[in-house]
């Protein structure tokens, strides 16, 4: 167990005033605001504000025709795809049918048949299972 004293707790000394810091500059302001210039009337501000609202509104129109041609674009991509995929699928078919076609006429050309045989005599006659 510690040893229960009682003593009490330190104090820090306080600083001298000559230590002590001090600001001797004025708060700055957070937001400047500048005045008008003498120029710049009210009306010719409300024409830049027309004529800038007017530029935002042909940006806008310009920005959703783009959007809309770019829709539009991945639209057709994804039908190019999907044509794609069936143009190769029906060209896979294609292929295996010629080979198919290619190893029958083959077969053809490499099988002689005799000119007499008991097998192709049987063969014509109903039931004969080969």
């Amino acid at each position: 167990m510690p040893a229960q004293g009682t003593a009490e707790p330190a104090r820090v000394p306080a600083r001298p005033a000559a230590l002590r810091p001090v600001c001797t500059t004025a708060p700055k302001p957070a937001v400047v605001v500048r005045p008008v210039p003498e120029a710049v009337g009210g009306t010719d501000l409300e024409a830049r504000l027309a004529a800038a609202n007017q530029r935002a509104a042909e940006l806008e129109e310009q920005l959703a025709a783009a959007v809309a041609a770019r829709d539009a674009a991945e639209h057709h991509a994804a039908d190019l795809e999907d044509r794609n995929r069936e143009l190769a699928g029906d060209l896979d078919n294609a292929l295996d049918q010629l080979s198919g076609h290619a190893l029958h006429a083959e077969q053809e050309r490499l099988f002689h048949v005799p000119r007499w045989s008991p097998w192709t005599a049987s063969a014509d006659r109903e039931g004969y299972d080969r």
